[in-house]
């Protein structure tokens, strides 16, 4: 199945939004811009974290004294975007006024893609099933209208879009328009610092953003019951800037992401972009989705120490899988190539595949871009 019509995507017009998730409707949109693509990032309120936007619509979600004026400034700007844009790329399932004006769009003869991030599609319930080091639950109720509006996504929406196939499992089985699109960093702005060969303590890095829902107290045990027979230096990051962290980060043997996830996210690509060895819970069916040379090492809350002994008694691995990770990212998660291959999904001129083969595709663009680049 195509997503839409072959027209001259120059001559489309194309709005992410409305929320910010880890950058990647800024990087979606930088990507589009540097091939000419005319689009523009749209958010609610400017991102925590300070990604880039085209425009803010300044509304406060938690202020429910000015929702009047809110739902004011959303109408407008709705009616606007209908005659500015051809695609609606949204992201965390929403859109302008609660995905209830998306038929307006279909009307319009609007493509529409919605693109999941995780809680915005997760069923804790069936997590737990799948994954039973999941570390969070879901109120119910709230369950239950998360899965009755993405049915309603899932019905209406040209195209669905994940990053790997860990959430393939909370979409529709029978849902055919499900685009695998990998994870978008700006590799180039990671200088890697491979791992040095000798090195009279390993310094080991962990940056949790939630330590309960990243196994830090597992990853603390292990370190400490590694100390009594290895040197160590451990480096918990928290609350710290990105640029103060990324310079913490350089400076280690070893990155620890998380233990519980199932899967890996953008500090994992972060850490393989600076040429560090990665630790990162992956589940058996879904690591063997990813492209066969991924460097990252699959840890546990059951296994973590055996699995950082391993490393730390390794100097050699150390450095071949940084080398390795840093390859990696660099052929399935720089944003400039997976722009290109966005643009043939809007185009209609890719159609869903796999994970595995949505990854290849993604390498031989970065290898034929790379190509092209040198002449």
């Amino acid at each position: 199945m195509y997503l839409g019509d072959k027209e001259d995507m120059k001559k489309k017009r194309i709005m992410h939004g409305l929320t910010e998730i880890a950058g990647q409707g800024y990087y979606s949109v930088l990507g589009l811009k540097k091939m000419n693509v005319d689009a523009h990032m749209v958010v609610y309120m400017p991102n925590k974290f300070g990604y880039p936007y085209d425009k803010s619509l300044n509304i406060d979600k938690s202020n429910k004294k000015l929702l009047p004026l809110y739902i004011l400034k959303l109408l407008v700007y709705f009616f606007y975007s209908l005659f500015r844009y051809d695609i609606f790329h949204f992201h965390f399932g929403r859109s302008f006024l609660l995905n209830k004006e998306v038929w307006i769009l279909k009307l319009f003869r609007k493509k529409i893609l919605y693109e999941f991030h995780g809680s915005d599609v997760r069923d804790y319930k069936l997590a737990l099933k799948r994954n039973k080091y999941f570390p969070f639950s879901g109120d119910e109720e709230n369950q239950k209208k998360l899965k009755k509006r993405n049915r309603k996504i899932c019905k209406i929406a040209d195209g669905i879009i994940i990053h790997d196939y860990e959430l393939r499992a909370y979409l529709p089985q029978k849902q055919k328009n499900v685009f695998y699109v990998p994870l978008r960093l700006d590799i180039a702005l990671f200088a890697p610092c491979y791992p040095q060969l000798n090195v009279e303590q390993v310094t080991i890095v962990h940056a949790p953003s939630n330590s309960d829902g990243k196994g830090t107290k597992y990853i603390i045990d292990a370190i400490d019951k590694l100390k009594a027979k290895y040197p160590i230096n451990f480096i918990l990051v928290q609350n710290q800037t990105q640029d103060k962290a990324i310079e913490i980060y350089k400076k280690a043997d070893i990155i620890v992401d998380q233990l519980y996830g199932g899967t890996y996210g953008v500090f994992a690509i972060e850490g393989m972009a600076l040429g560090k060895p990665v630790i990162t819970y992956i589940m058996e069916d879904v690591i063997n989705t990813f492209p066969k040379e991924l460097p990252i090492q699959s840890a546990n809350i059951d296994n973590i120490e055996n699995v950082l002994e391993k490393l730390i008694l390794s100097p050699q691995l150390r450095y071949e899988l940084g080398r390795d990770g840093r390859r990696y990212a660099e052929n399935y998660h720089d944003y400039k190539n997976i722009a290109i291959y966005l643009k043939r999904i809007y185009d209609g001129k890719q159609e869903p595949v796999s994970t595995r083969k949505a990854f290849e595709n993604i390498k031989e663009i970065s290898l034929s871009e790379g190509v092209s680049n040198n002449i």
